[in-house]
């Protein structure tokens, strides 16, 4: 598992000609299942660069140094991207600077990064700052009750992944 903040800025490699394509710029989770969507990267281009798409049904492996995928085709335009990878990214449902609340009401601190297991491309825990917690607490993914735009709603300590209705970033 990594922070995705260590994912930022990873190079993007097409393994079957070993070609830079670019650097993963923007992390796109989807805000209501918690599920790594992809990645924005700007490619490189000589006089500016391209916005470009690479979903995670392309990525071959998120790797220490790189992320690699199979072709250059697989870096796609913004349109051509699929739609719940469009919705989420332009819904302000992000997680990054949220503030977060108890489903009661208490200001427990704000998003400043996110973990994510590599594996089952899934966030697994959303990390604090400011609020009740320490900079750098986390709060398990499955207490996350909803996503939305101006704050994230997670449930009490102790309460289980079934205590209020289903959890958005279970599985």
């Amino acid at each position: 598992m990594r922070n995705a903040k260590e994912l930022q800025g990873l190079a993007i490699v097409d393994v079957e000609n070993g070609k830079k394509l670019g650097s993963a710029d923007e992390i796109v989770v989807s805000p209501d299942s918690g599920r790594l969507l992809g990645f924005v990267m700007k490619s490189l281009g000589v006089l500016s660069p391209n916005e470009r798409i690479v979903e995670t049904s392309d990525i071959r492996s998120i790797g220490t140094d790189a992320i690699t995928v199979e072709g250059d085709e697989v870096a796609r335009t913004s349109e051509a991207a699929a739609e719940e990878f469009r919705q989420a990214r332009t819904s302000k449902r992000g997680l990054n600077g949220k503030k977060v609340v108890t489903q009661d009401g208490t200001l427990v601190g704000t998003i400043t990064d996110y973990t994510i297991d590599e594996q089952e491309a899934r966030v697994k825990a959303i990390i604090l700052g400011g609020g009740l917690f320490e900079k750098g607490d986390a709060i398990p993914a499955d207490r996350i009750v909803s996503v939305g735009i101006d704050v994230v709603v997670v449930s009490e300590p102790g309460a289980g992944a079934g205590a209020s209705g289903p959890r958005p970033f279970v599985a």
